[in-house]
């Protein structure tokens, strides 16, 4: 699996593409596009990988991702399963070119909120639950309308998300995707090998060696393209599947430290609080008391 382009899926008659798909799971490279793209999980779970942030994604949530943005959202290993419902996921995409009315209309004075939405998107950005819960009902909606309505709902979408402050951007930085042929086939290379196998012992040699690179010329193309060195990315990938399993409460800590890919519960807990703010069993306490809350 490599990091792929992606061409317009629309159809010749229309300006943007909106659809629901109902799956066992996501099958998807690390791939990007020119559309940007409005990402609607109504029933899935999982993790995202979107530049160079790494994070979970569960149902009700909303993203914009930017133009030519590289990103990923992976199922928990479950999904992929052969024993899975046959509808586990179900979700709505959106894309849709930054000129799909034509170029002149993000220069109008009243799309300027609606153009700052576009760059701030470069970054990747998630909706709050009540910004989704806004647009529930609109976004729903665009799946199979057709005409000028088709245009005027995706109108109100873009306007209600341009405006609202209830947000949070992925990334600390837009990360320019600059890929040469041979580089988007590297990183997707190397993305999914992590993503597969981060429970495992990983060794720098063996991922290197799949870029066809030296351990430290990988190092410094890798630090160079994500802006985070190979460990704090594979250590972020292996914390957010132990907040997974946390939030599960099936297991000890000590055998969501092993599962997770750490080899001792000393370091675990150093990097859990280091990304989290918080240790293990914090986290697992504050889940389970908003849980009783609801």
């Amino acid at each position: 699996m490599k990091l792929t382009y992606k061409q317009t899926e629309k159809r010749p008659e229309n300006s943007f593409l909106a659809r629901q798909d109902r799956l066992p799971c996501i099958e998807q490279n690390w791939h990007f596009h020119k559309e940007l793209e409005l990402i609607y999980f109504i029933k899935s779970s999982g993790t995202r990988y979107v530049g160079n942030s790494i994070g979970s994604f569960g149902p009700g949530e909303l993203y914009l991702i930017g133009s030519n943005v590289p990103h990923l959202f992976k199922n928990h290993k479950e999904y992929y399963q052969d024993q899975q419902e046959a509808e586990a996921v179900n979700l709505i995409v959106i894309k849709f070119e930054s000129n799909f009315l034509g170029r002149e209309f993000l220069e109008l004075t009243e799309s300027q909120k609606l153009k700052s939405l576009f760059q701030l998107a470069d970054r990747g950005i998630k909706f709050s639950k009540a910004t989704t819960y806004m647009v529930h009902n609109l976004i729903t909606g665009l799946v199979g309308d057709q005409g000028l309505s088709s245009v005027v709902g995706l109108l109100k979408v873009l306007d209600t998300l341009s405006i609202s402050e209830n947000y949070k951007t992925l990334c600390s930085e837009v990360i320019a995707n600059t890929y040469n042929n041979n580089e988007k086939d590297r990183m997707g290379k190397v993305i999914t090998f992590l993503t597969e196998n981060f429970e495992k012992k990983i060794e720098l040699e063996k991922v290197a060696s799949i870029a066809h690179m030296t351990p430290n010329a990988f190092c410094r193309y890798f630090k160079k393209r994500t802006r985070k060195s190979f460990t704090q990315y594979l250590n972020e990938i292996r914390l957010r599947n132990a907040c997974k399993l946390l939030i599960e409460g099936e297991m000890q800590i000590s055998t969501i430290c092993y599962q997770s890919g750490f080899n001792t519960l000393t370091n675990f807990n150093r990097q859990f609080k280091a990304l989290m703010n918080i240790t293990p069993t914090e986290y697992m306490h504050r889940y389970n008391q908003k849980k009783e809350a609801v």
